[in-house]
């Protein structure tokens, strides 16, 4: 039975995110099962949105993802404040709420901005014209609904090399309560210490409910090479190997938008417009300075402009806030005047100081373990009756670990690298049915995995610009990717650890790991392989670019003639307008950003209160 007699259309459904034969049809069956449990699609306690606004708002908040979410929903606390929320995306499908499908939705064109990178010289040479491929969410609770789910919060000393850098209130011990505020654990006394989590935040944090075998193995197979087996990350110690935590609610998946903005639905203050893309925003100037006048946006064809009373709090990523920044006739002239925009206000580190993790897959097969799909109506039978079995996890991507390459500091305490893992996973693919490499059909192959060395603080640095003036065209994205041949070497030391990883006796015997060997384009064929030469040019030719885009609109100090905000999140030098999402960080974190992204909006959300509040 539905949950509402008159549910709403959640798009896009699970079948159009798979295709080939009879798996369509078991796709639109499953869409409509999950559409009905309640716990999962929530269909009754969906956003509301708005056909169009009002004309004033004391604060406008552009962009519903993780950051923008927490920031509507808290901001609207105040029953006196009236808050407009802008997304340019719709609400969240029922199918991206089972955790096995966390990545049905990539490349879908209603849930991902499907970016891609300006033509790469030193990295992505195997992908089409070179360019990166760049997932976003564009859908209410952002890439938070295409993403893997992990809760994790970086090194204490990401957070103190912040405040050496000017920035007043953000070393390790400021941020580590505002990381609180949010989380509401569920593992608290299950190897989670309560001193460094809370049980009462509505961001639920708690690991999978099912668990492959071989996720334990790949820890036994860590330990086997000395590296230390821990149950929490984010606790006393930040190295070595774990079951990670995530952000999931009985076995669905919880993204900010769900922990924040549906139990804020119904408060009066709060509007909400989906599908709706914000194109400038405006600033007036007089004897005293600027500040902020009206944010100008589309929905539905339509044009509207709303004035802001307050404040304007751009939300939109390391990607879009940049964006929209420069759209809107700020930051460095020359880039403005490339596409005809007028200068607003001169801030000239818009946009520059981009950062982004990146990494390589290593792919194996399992010889000694048949290859079956672990999507079939027994898992699912299991997942509708108790939200158990497969399709509630990731398969071994839940296991993380953070160690250090023979290049980062020999005590291990600041690792540089992080591996995440891939197989076991309850879902189909975009190319067809399940992937080829675990076809069901294909009785002899064997079962797949990855592992995925990644660098957590790469010293190259790209730029987001300006296209065109067209709000509608995507922005210019050059990473720069493996500019700096240091990134290159330890990338290359993180291919060594995973080989021997896969080397390890646990996997050996009980598996019968077998690397999938690959010419990466030329590769093979002008260096020796396995060779670091042949490795250094895999990795150019098949790079991956880690969705942790940051540091496009830095926090520091006024005396930083780069930064764009101050540590109050307030964009220098225009009153009324703050950013606060992964395009703040001074520097990129050692670890996936979703959770320090709800920790820069909680604590953003409260320096607004304080200024307001007490005038």
């Amino acid at each position: 039975m539905s949950c509402c007699a008159n549910a709403p259309y959640i798009g896009p459904p699970l079948d159009r995110t798979c295709y080939g034969g009879s798996f369509i049809f078991f796709m639109h069956l499953l869409n409509s099962l999950i559409t009905k449990q309640c716990d999962v699609s929530e269909i009754c306690e969906r956003i509301n949105p708005r056909p169009q606004p009002d004309s004033e708002y004391d604060f406008v908040v552009i962009g519903g993802g993780a950051g923008g979410s927490v920031v509507a929903a808290r901001l609207s606390e105040i029953p006196d404040w009236k808050i407009l929320l802008i997304e340019a995306g719709g609400d969240e499908p029922p199918g991206s709420q089972v955790p096995s499908m966390m990545n049905n939705y990539v490349g879908d064109s209603q849930m991902d901005w499907r970016y891609r990178t300006e033509p790469q010289e030193m990295a992505c040479l195997g992908k089409p014209g070179r360019r990166c491929e760049w997932p976003r969410g564009r859908v209410l609770g952002g890439s938070g609904v295409i993403h893997g789910m992990m809760y994790m919060r970086g090194l204490p000393s990401d957070y103190n090399e912040w405040e050496a850098r000017g920035n007043e209130g953000w070393g390790y011990e400021d941020v580590v309560e505002y990381f609180k505020k949010s989380e509401g654990n569920r593992d608290v006394g299950d190897g989670i210490e309560k001193k460094y989590h809370n049980i009462e935040g509505p961001m639920l944090v708690q690991r999978f409910p099912d668990r492959p075998e071989m996720a334990e193995d790949i820890l036994r197979a860590g330990a086997e090479l000395g590296y230390p087996v821990v149950e929490d990350l984010n606790g006393e110690q930040h190295w070595g190997f774990t079951i990670a935590q995530a952000n999931i609610k009985n076995g669905s998946r919880l993204s900010s938008a769900r922990a924040f903005l549906r139990p804020a639905r119904d408060r009066p203050n709060l509007h909400i417009m989906l599908n709706s893309t914000a194109t400038r925003i405006m600033i007036k100037s007089n004897d005293t300075g600027k500040s902020i006048s009206a944010v100008e946006f589309t929905s539905n064809n339509q044009s509207f402009t709303v004035n802001v009373r307050r404040e304007v709090v751009v939300s939109a990523g390391a990607i879009n806030s940049p964006h929209l920044l420069l759209l809107s006739g700020i930051g460095p002239k020359e880039e403005l005047d490339k596409v005809g925009i007028e200068q607003v206000h001169d801030l000239p580190g818009v946009g520059q100081n981009l950062k982004n993790h990146v990494s390589f897959a290593l792919n194996y097969q399992l010889k000694k373990i048949k290859n079956y799909n672990d999507l079939n109506w027994d898992s699912v039978k299991e997942y509708l009756a108790g939200r158990k079995g497969p399709m509630s996890s990731t398969g071994v991507t839940q296991v993380a670990a953070r160690i250090s390459s023979e290049y980062a500091d020999p005590d291990g305490r600041n690792p540089d690298l992080q591996f995440f893992f891939s197989g076991y996973l309850a879902q189909c693919s975009l190319s067809g049915g399940v992937k080829e490499s675990e076809d069901p059909t294909k009785s002899q192959a064997a079962k797949s995995f990855t592992i995925r060395p990644t660098l957590l603080r790469p010293r190259s640095r790209g730029f987001i610009g300006l296209k065109s003036k067209d709000p509608k065209d995507s922005p210019l994205m050059q990473p720069n990717y493996l500019t700096d041949d240091e990134d290159v070497i330890r990338m290359v030391a993180g291919i060594r650890i995973a080989q021997d990883l896969a080397n390890t006796n646990v996997l050996t015997r009980k598996y019968g790991i077998q690397m999938v060997e690959n010419n990466y384009g030329d590769c093979s064929q002008n260096y020796t392989f396995d060779s670091d030469e042949f490795w250094a040019c895999a990795l150019r030719y098949d790079t991956g670019p880690e969705n942790h885009q940051s540091c496009s609109c830095k926090m520091g100090p006024s005396s930083d003639p780069t930064a764009v905000v101050d540590p109050k999140l307030q964009v220098h030098g225009i009153e009324g307008l703050r950013i606060m999402d992964a395009s703040v960080m001074p520097t990129v974190l050692s670890g996936n950003t979703h959770a320090t992204v709800v920790m820069i909006a909680e604590k953003g959300s409260d320096y607004i209160k304080q200024k307001w509040l007490t005038q």
